[in-house]
């Protein structure tokens, strides 16, 4: 093995890019690099080439500006991939190359000490920790305080991260929708690894959501309901690894399947959906507009990433903070947007409050459920807890 861990995927996109360009139009961060997918995968395997050692190779990515950019700088948006006509898969690419950034030393261990969440701490576990959030009662599949594990089950509901850890009240009343119109029902009380990959952890994120394939096989469900895109995705992929035989379905596909009527009407304000990255052909926004009972011509937010992806906050927050202005600009004044990711939601909950606009902004199923989150409260709660009794331990766990 080279110096470079992830060479063989470099290779395979020197030989499969054409150099045509429309990556580099479609992308605002290959655009800022002036490079194609094919020019970062020849950029780091001309690294690799010049140096002598692992020393020298860090030396000399850092020093190209225009690949720290193109690598560190990626939403995973797919917006690239969706323009190639070669289907190349800029994931695939950068995702790699973050590998190899990590184990270099290029991405800071500060940047994502607080989003390892195959760890026990997470910023997640430990947010919920530490304001008595906890859904021991709902995962009934593993053994816990409340009762031993059960098994059988025909659903399992994976809420994921944010909304687990910042939406408690509307977790909870999902779960209860869920399992009152699917049968009996246990919770998936983890996440899918996202941030793992970002922070080049890529072994660690699939190893985290084969651990979750196991749980979901040992609960005997027969069906997983996913309430964001992203996680459904990496499901999808990781049963599909493991060979074990449950359906996906996101929960808008799940309630419209099961005849739910929304709890309450929607709001009269214009509404303007903001879709996922993860839904690259659309088919999630088809099931949330269904749920919502409106057409799926509505207008429809589509521009890039919402600013949380890749973990470009760590990188370069005054660009989050730009692509989140970019993506909120297109919704109509006096609109309400709709998100489908509730990290989404979080985005553009946290823009808000120092760019304040005339929208609101929702996750879908706030609009088919009586809870809601109250941002106003997460924030103060994240802020508080570093200063806090607690503000010692954080910052040791997560030294």
């Amino acid at each position: 093995m080279g110096l470079l861990e992830r060479s063989d995927a470099y290779w395979k996109f020197t030989g499969q890019c054409t150099q045509c360009g429309h990556c580099t139009q479609a992308c605002s961060s290959l655009t800022a690099a002036d490079m194609t997918l094919g020019d970062i995968a020849q950029a780091l395997l001309e690294a690799e080439r010049n140096s002598a050692s692992s020393d020298e190779l860090a030396a000399n990515i850092a020093q190209n500006g225009q690949l720290v950019q193109a690598v560190r700088g990626c939403f995973f948006c797919t917006s690239c991939k969706n323009t190639c006509f070669a289907h190349n898969d800029v994931c695939d690419l950068i995702y790699n190359a973050r590998v190899d950034f990590r184990k270099l030393g290029l991405i800071p261990r500060e940047t994502y000490t607080s989003v390892l969440v195959d760890e026990q701490w997470d910023i997640f576990t430990a947010y919920r920790a530490i304001h008595g959030i906890g859904y021991a009662d709902l995962t009934r599949h593993v053994d816990t305080d409340v009762a031993p594990a059960d098994t059988d089950f025909d659903v399992a509901f994976f809420p994921g991260c944010s909304l687990a850890a910042y939406g408690p009240e509307l977790t909870r009343e999902i779960f209860a929708a869920v399992e009152e119109l699917g049968g009996k029902t246990t919770m998936l009380d983890s996440c899918c690894g996202s941030s793992l990959r970002s922070a080049g952890f890529f072994d660690r994120a699939e190893a985290l959501c084969d651990k979750n394939s196991r749980e979901l096989a040992d609960s005997k469900a027969k069906q997983l309901v996913c309430v964001c895109p992203g996680c459904a995705n990496d499901m999808k992929r990781a049963l599909a690894r493991t060979g074990v035989d449950v359906e996906v379905v996101s929960l808008a596909a799940f309630l419209n399947a099961h005849g739910f009527k929304p709890k309450k009407p929607l709001p009269e304000t214009p509404l303007c959906i903001s879709k996922s990255c993860q839904d690259r052909d659309g088919t999630y926004l088809e099931d949330t507009c269904e749920a919502l009972g409106i057409d799926a011509e509505v207008p429809t937010i589509f521009h890039g990433c919402c600013g949380a992806g890749g973990a470009v906050s760590a990188f370069d927050p005054d660009r989050q903070a730009q692509q989140a202005d970019e993506k909120l600009s297109f919704a109509p004044d006096g609109s309400t947007v709709v998100t489908m990711c509730p990290t989404c939601t979080y985005t553009y909950a946290y823009r808000m409050m120092s760019n304040p606009r005339n929208i609101v902004n929702k996750h879908y199923a706030e609009l088919l459920f009586e809870s809601q989150f109250d941002w106003n409260l997460v924030f103060y709660q994240l802020n508080s807890m570093w200063y806090g009794e607690y503000g010692a331990w954080l910052a040791q766990v997560f030294a």
